[in-house]
């Protein structure tokens, strides 16, 4: 017996057969510690979506099958019910370039120790494309119309090409890339636009596709109609008694009138400018704006200067000019009074050069009967005259009228 004790082999089969007994001995008393508190096994099961690790400068996951994952949690309940949501699935594609990848293994991160963790499939399916560039121009789409005879220029865009990046399979897709400017009626595009990749059928999402840039400066010169004409001068108040206006003349006499081609068409001449001369008693010049009368939209140019000959006034009796009669109602008939013979004499002013050149075929006498009930009326003459002149004492200048039924 002592020779067994002795012999190193014994003692070391004892040593371990002392060590199993009382590893058993510990385990039981920690399982009956735990069991005697309440603590229990227990499992959960959580679907979980796959993370996919990959250089997303260089490639797009275009597959990954399957996409989610049930992860299967096994430990004490009180531990369970109070895990955190960190963990996550995930699957690590950083090594492997374009193309397809079969049983990939999966690999799960944030169980804490002490919960065993197992999956419902350890491997996925994956295909991993490629990204590339190419360089495309901008083109401008125009929705909407401009005013009548409006047209447009060639758009200027900054910049005009943009990079376009993604797979191979997208890009094959993307036919133009599109700065779509919506117009109503504008005399002005310019601003910001958001670029939209189109294809064969319309628009294309951008989730997969990226642009750089994104938004590109346009600006779309429009050409207005224009026209020039002779600029008229409207002396709004004349000049004071005694002077006489000669002559107006601008510099430049013609300006161009922009706007509907429309009213253009109709444009023979352009008011733009009213002149207060009551105070005026010499020659001068002045500088004036060009006003812009709708339905106008600019004229050119702004600003003109006009020159304003005065000169003392001159007078001139003028005989027997004939009355016209405007606006006769229907089933009336319109006759001069007995005393009157259908003729005016009067006196006109203005200055000497105008004055000693008129004659009665120069002026247009007229009264309005437009607005007259049947009966007797005295009713104003009115004048239609050369430039620069004027009656004297056009207010007490009258005719008597009858209007009858006819």
């Amino acid at each position: 017996m002592n020779k067994w004790l002795e012999n190193d082999i014994v003692l070391r089969i004892i040593s371990v057969a002392l060590a199993v007994i009382l590893w058993l001995s510990v385990s039981d008393s920690s399982y009956s510690f735990w069991q005697e508190r309440g603590f229990t096994s227990s499992q959960t099961r959580v679907e979980v979506p796959i993370e996919a690790k990959y250089d997303e400068s260089r490639y797009e996951l275009v597959k990954l099958i399957p996409n989610k994952v049930q992860l299967i949690l096994t430990g004490d309940s009180y531990l369970l019910e109070r895990l955190s949501l960190n963990y996550r699935v995930f699957v690590d594609l950083t090594k492997l370039g374009s193309g397809s990848h079969n049983d990939v293994p999966l690999q799960v991160e944030g169980v804490p120790v002490g919960i065993d963790k197992k999956l419902s499939t350890t491997t996925v399916d994956v295909v991993l494309e490629e990204k590339i560039k190419k360089e495309l121009p901008v083109q401008v789409d125009v929705v909407g119309s401009l005013k009548d005879g409006y047209k447009l220029g060639t758009p200027i865009v900054t910049p005009n090409k943009v990079v376009v990046s993604g797979t191979k399979s997208q890009l094959e897709e993307v036919k133009s890339i599109r700065a779509v400017v919506q117009v109503n009626k504008l005399d002005q595009i310019r601003g910001n636009i958001r670029l939209q990749p189109f294809g064969d059928h319309g628009p294309l999402s951008l989730n997969q596709i990226s642009l750089n840039p994104e938004v590109v400066h346009v600006e779309i010169p429009i050409s207005v109609p224009g026209k020039k004409v002779p600029l008229n001068v409207e002396v709004i108040k004349n000049a004071p008694a005694g002077y006489a206006i000669e002559e107006i003349t601008t510099k430049p006499t013609d300006i161009t009138v922009y706007g509907p081609q429309t009213y253009l068409n109709t444009l023979s001449y352009y008011s733009g400018v009213q002149l207060d001369l009551s105070k005026v008693t010499k020659s001068t010049t002045l500088k004036r704006s060009v006003v812009v009368r709708d339905p106008a939209t600019k004229v050119e140019p702004k600003e003109v200067e006009i020159y304003v000959k005065m000169v003392p006034s001159q007078t001139k009796q003028i005989e027997n000019v004939p009355i016209q009669l405007n606006g006769i109602p229907e089933g009336v008939i319109a006759e001069f009074a007995q005393s009157e013979n259908g003729n005016v004499s009067l006196e006109v002013s203005g200055a000497p050069s105008l004055v000693q050149n008129i004659g009665a075929g120069d002026i247009k006498a007229y009264v309005d009967l437009s607005n007259l009930s049947l009966g007797s009326h005295e009713v104003p003459i009115q004048f239609g005259l050369p430039s620069y002149i004027k009656v004297q004492n056009q207010e007490k200048l009258k005719v008597n009228i009858q209007l009858k039924k006819r």
